[in-house]
């Protein structure tokens, strides 16, 4: 019996400026946002609209003004942040996936995967048992040993997943995840991050200019000017 969603990022009230006075930038203004397990939710808008800030919020990397945001259930800002340890947090709870993979380039692919199990404490034995078990999850097993240099584009991208994937994450922010991939790997890549988003009960949160995506998100979220300005649900027809 398939699971009813429920909340993992539940955004209120959010706001961010950056500097102060007329020359305020106001990325931020009064966010509201709710994300549900198994969703794949696209933020579009110009540049400069608040996309990346907004994600960098959600990842408690940029600390807003004001506002709340609960994540997974627990309260994390509320005008504030209300943990001491942002560090953890993100290591237990969030995966990040970048435009470009961001592989470290002197460790293999599984080493790339395992190393985030064993900065959580893991022995080095479990970490490449599971660091395997994702590669071979997203179907790049075969390259476990290859350095990032000897992959495809496509190819690092997954294991840039496999990575994101590694801590077992509730939240996946990605920040133009695609842009660097033709159509075709583009669309593997998002279809992967679906899967990952519903079989895993996760959020996936994904910050694109990609067209050749926009039909594979389950929603949209247009931003202008800081500001939530359209929600649409593409024709996935």
């Amino acid at each position: 019996m398939e699971k009813p969603a429920r909340p993992v990022v539940d955004i209120a009230r959010l706001s961010k400026s950056f500097g102060e006075g007329p020359t305020a930038v106001h990325a931020l203004v009064d966010i509201n946002l709710t994300i549900n397990t198994g969703e794949v939710v696209g933020l579009i808008g110009p540049s400069g609209s608040g996309k990346s800030t907004l994600l960098n919020c959600i990842g408690c990397i940029t600390e807003p003004d004001v506002g709340e945001i609960r994540l997974d259930g627990r309260e994390i800002y509320h005008d504030k942040w209300m943990i001491d340890d942002l560090r953890r947090l993100r290591l237990e709870t969030i995966g990040f996936i970048f435009q470009f993979h961001n592989l470290l380039p002197f460790l293999s692919a599984w080493e790339n995967v395992a190393i985030v199990r064993t900065l959580m404490g893991e022995d080095m034995e479990q970490a490449k048992a599971r660091a395997m078990d994702l590669l071979g999850y997203l179907q790049v097993d075969n390259r476990a040993n290859s350095p990032p240099a000897k992959l495809s584009g496509g190819e690092a991208q997954r294991v840039a997943i496999a990575r994101a994937l590694a801590n077992e994450p509730r939240i996946i922010l990605a920040d133009e995840p695609t842009a660097a991939l033709d159509s075709e790997r583009a669309t593997i890549v998002i279809e992967l991050m679906k899967k990952v988003a519903v079989e895993r009960e996760a959020a996936v949160i994904v910050v694109t200019h990609d067209e050749k995506i926009f039909s594979r998100l389950d929603r949209m979220v247009h931003l202008r000017d800081g500001r939530i300005v359209d929600t649409e649900r593409p024709d996935h027809a």
